[in-house]
């Protein structure tokens, strides 16, 4: 062993008699433990371990099992879509695409197409919202319990008003829409007069029974057709009024007022309310105490 002493000279040393003496022991421990017999079958059997772990992993991947479920979810998922169960040509159809897509998953997530992938994220957490509403089990309201709830929310089980009237149609992809509307307004005081006014085929009904106005903005779109035939009173035409398919005459001939129902009335539905709202009460719940096991730093709040 070589040192330098104070002056920066080099010395040759013996080597501490000890340290040779354990070096030359872990030495000859090392070759005594090659030479064993026992060495050379752990060393054997750990590679064959990994081999077969190797083999094992890469079977797994490669092998696809389309069981007995897999093909009664697929008929299922068919049926709710479809409303009638698949042919058997249409069952080994489905199952093949079900293979192919099984296959492209797997190759793509072999090669990490699953990494920083907006759709397969949001794709995932919604997956994971719908099994977490699955496991929220509300609760059936007692009697005392749903009818204290009624009172407070009584406001959603009133019956709206509604109206009947009937209307005359001018489309405005058969004239234009200025037209269309001065046809319309000519119509009008003809009515008004006493005589008589056949318009255009409308894709919809044109004596309009119990419509409530929320029912209205559905069928007419959310113009001033809804608003003028649930302001106007009963007996007289009016219009011209547009809508999302032409040019309108709106005469109504009936009202019926809204009331509130009681809970008798409303059972059914106000139960239903109830349970739904449970149900999003422990989903509200089960969340706030999912996110208190994560560290989250947000950089929109200090």
């Amino acid at each position: 062993m070589y040192r330098t002493d104070e002056l920066g000279c080099l010395h040759f040393h013996a080597a501490d008699p000890a340290t040779a003496s354990s070096r030359r022991d872990w030495r000859v421990i090392g070759r005594a433990l090659l030479r064993e017999p026992l060495t050379h079958f752990l060393l054997f059997g750990a590679m064959i371990f990994i081999a077969a772990h190797a083999i094992e992993a890469r079977s797994k991947r490669y092998a696809i099992t389309v069981s007995d479920a897999d093909i009664a979810r697929i008929v299922n998922s068919y049926q709710q879509q479809y409303g009638a169960p698949p042919s058997p040509d249409q069952v080994h159809t489905m199952v093949d695409n079900y293979i192919r897509e099984e296959i492209f998953l797997r190759e793509g997530l072999a090669l990490g197409l699953d990494q920083n992938d907006e759709i397969v994220r949001r794709r995932v957490a919604q997956k994971y919202d719908f099994v977490q509403q699955d496991m929220a089990t509300p609760r059936e309201p007692g009697q005392a319990e749903l009818a204290n709830w009624f009172t407070a929310n009584k406001a959603r089980f009133a019956l709206p008003e509604k109206r009947s009237f009937e209307q005359v149609y001018f489309a405005i992809d058969q004239r234009g829409d200025q037209a269309a509307h001065d046809l319309a307004a000519a119509a009008l005081q003809s009515l008004r007069n006493g005589g008589s006014v056949e318009g255009d085929t409308f894709p919809g009904p044109r004596l309009v029974r119990s419509l409530s106005e929320a029912d209205s903005a559905r069928l007419f779109g959310g113009t001033d057709f809804s608003k003028l035939a649930f302001t106007a009173p009963v007996g007289r035409w009016y219009g011209p009024v547009r809508s999302g398919f032409g040019w309108h005459l709106i005469k109504v001939d009936d009202i019926a007022p809204g009331r509130q129902r009681s809970l008798a009335e409303a059972r059914d539905e106000a139960r239903s309310a109830w349970i739904e709202g449970d149900r999003q009460a422990l989903n509200r719940d089960r969340y706030t105490a999912l996110q208190q096991r994560y560290a989250i730093t947000r950089a929109d709040r200090p």
